[in-house]
């Protein structure tokens, strides 16, 4: 191994604060992954959505495999830095490449089935229709309550959906949406969708960051990469 010097070195330590960072991410991912795979009562509270059990484990299984990997990528990054190993900072090159490929890939995906996406979840709120309010648990009445409180909503399809109206369909009657006897006048489906919608564009944002600051760390460690050649090349 070579001796770096100047802005390599600043780039050295850089690339190891990304790094680290990069495998706390992975730590907590991986741990969501996991509580998402032995905690009983997630699914329950879940279940009021519609969404199948079997969905709920395959996030967990996502996020637990993509966990696993970004720790396996941070580690590479930070010990590649710090030991200033061409193999470890190559390895760690071709794995945030990998990562690039896969976000592109998710992004194109939601692009062309978005409309699919929206309608699995349109149906999944549609189906808490079903059933009366009343004929829910105590845990799911409080996440129905929830959602219509912070959607400013009343209902799943409908303003109608519950006989009687739960208190959370209550509302003040001097705000635009509330009508008398100070109920929302409006069902909850079309709030969800919307409020994806308007958010799409940050979580889309976020993943753009998230890309650039990987295509960042790539050329951090290909700079540094040839760094270590050079001056290993120069000592032999």
């Amino acid at each position: 191994m070579g001796d770096i010097s100047g802005g390599m070195k600043c780039i050295k330590y850089t690339l190891f604060t990304f790094n680290l960072l990069f495998w706390l991410m992975g730590a907590a991912m991986l741990g969501l992954g996991i509580f998402l795979l032995v905690d009983t009562n997630t699914g329950s509270v879940l279940s009021v959505t519609g969404v199948p059990t079997g969905e709920l484990y395959a996030g967990g299984i996502v996020l637990t495999v993509a966990g696993s990997i970004t720790m396996v990528v941070g580690f590479f990054g930070c010990c590649g830095a710090i030991k200033e190993s061409q193999c470890m900072l190559v390895t760690f090159a071709v794995f945030l490449c990998c990562l690039i490929a896969m976000e592109i890939a998710v992004g194109v995906y939601y692009v062309v089935a978005k409309d699919r996406v929206n309608e699995l979840i349109e149906n999944s709120l549609n189906s808490l229709a079903n059933k009366n309010y009343t004929e829910y648990s105590t845990a799911e009445q409080a996440l129905i309550d929830t959602l219509q409180k912070e959607m400013e909503c009343c209902g799943m399809n409908s303003t109608d959906d519950w006989d009687p109206k739960p208190s959370s369909c209550v509302c003040d009657i001097s705000l635009t949406n509330c009508v008398t006897p100070g109920n929302w006048n409006r069902a909850c489906t079309p709030q969800v969708i919307a409020f994806i919608a308007r958010n799409i564009y940050i979580i889309g944002g976020v993943g753009i960051a998230f890309g650039a600051v990987m295509i960042m760390g790539t050329i951090l460690a290909c700079s540094l990469c040839n760094a270590v050649k050079k001056s290993s090349n120069q000592i032999a």
